[in-house]
């Protein structure tokens, strides 16, 4: 029993943002379980994918493996579409996966280069988008949710909350439309769209520039689940024992608020935004097409339009990826920063 009473206060006294070590073992346990369902969930897509094609009027099998070294190599046009007629729809499948396995991406129709091209020029765009439209979300969600978790029953958090509401309701397309109309069409402050100034030399400022109205867009649509949740979380932190005691011991309230609130605040944020990466990157993907931003979700929208199966098939893998690992992020990042945080839970 006195072991009991002298470890328990020490845990109690700890920060809880504070970063734990000596957890390597449950995070690898972890990270080894996560993979052992992903790759089963990214064949199932493949097979998804692969499976509506058929269903489309266009040759899918075709589509798929025409395009692939094993068939291109062949004895012309003629006999890769001979070829690829006689085998059923799952053994093209099989092909066209084991194609994938292997680095072998196929060619994109509608981009006219490989499929690896395209993706490896657009990938570094759509990251750049997400991690910037996240980064925005939660710089503006955070003072907001104090100021309303300060006052919680004030009628500036109860406005706050009805704006948010309001915010979750409007459509990204919407969002995006709106800021081109407000700072494109009528303040002719930023550009529209794009990544450069058609006829200018371009450069890192004309970037950022075209970065600006793409990366809001994208942080509104993130600010309502954010701003709610951690204004919640630093209520509910406000009365920690934690908290408690260290007001009574006399440490400042900016000191309380800096080491333990928003620590203890930001740790059931961190575990909801791996769960939202999916709606994030669909926003994403919408964002792309309403400022011509050169990204995966761009050439996904004009894959699907232009039956281009194979750049179809890699982007929509290559998305469901993204968000399976990034949620897997977040919850590492969850077990080490969190020892209360158990990861068979996860």
């Amino acid at each position: 029993m006195s072991a009991t009473a002298v470890v328990t206060p020490r845990r109690e006294r700890k920060p809880a943002g504070a970063v734990r070590r000596g957890r390597p073992a449950a995070i690898v346990r972890l990270i080894l379980r996560r993979l052992g369902w992903l790759v089963p969930l990214l064949v199932a897509l493949s097979l998804l994918v692969f499976a509506l094609a058929e269903l489309s009027p266009v040759d899918a099998s075709s589509a798929f493996l025409g395009s692939q070294d094993e068939f291109t190599s062949g004895a012309g046009r003629q006999g890769v579409e001979q070829a690829i007629a006689q085998l059923p729809w799952w053994q093209a499948w099989l092909r066209w996966f084991a194609g994938l396995v292997t680095g072998d991406l196929g060619y994109s129709m509608s981009a006219r280069m490989p499929v690896a091209d395209v993706v490896s020029a657009r990938l570094p765009w759509t990251l750049l988008l997400m991690s910037g439209g996240l980064l925005l979300g939660f710089a503006v969600s955070i003072p907001l949710a104090v100021v309303a978790a300060r006052r919680p029953h004030h009628v500036v958090s109860r406005v706050l909350d009805l704006l948010m509401w309001v915010i979750s309701a409007v459509p990204p397309f919407l969002v995006g439309l709106g800021l081109i109309a407000v700072f494109s069409l009528s303040l002719r402050a930023l550009p529209a769209g794009g990544i450069s100034t058609p006829g200018m030399p371009g450069g890192i400022a004309d970037t950022v520039r075209h970065l600006i109205l793409p990366v809001t867009a994208v942080a509104i649509g993130q600010l309502p689940w954010i701003t709610l949740h951690l204004r919640k979380a630093l209520v509910e932190a406000s009365g920690d024992p934690g908290v408690r005691a260290a007001r009574l011991r006399g440490v400042p309230e900016r000191t309380v608020f800096a080491r333990h609130i928003l620590p203890t605040a930001m740790i059931p944020v961190l575990a909801i935004t791996g769960a939202r990466l999916t709606e994030v990157i669909a926003g994403s993907v919408l964002v792309e097409q309403i400022f011509s931003w050169p990204g995966l979700g761009q050439s996904l929208v004009s894959a699907a339009l232009a039956q281009d199966f194979p750049l179809l098939g890699v982007v929509s893998m290559l998305l469901a990826a993204m968000a399976l690992i990034g949620g897997l992020l977040a919850d590492v990042a969850l077990v080490w920063l969190d020892p209360r945080t158990d990861p068979h839970e996860l």
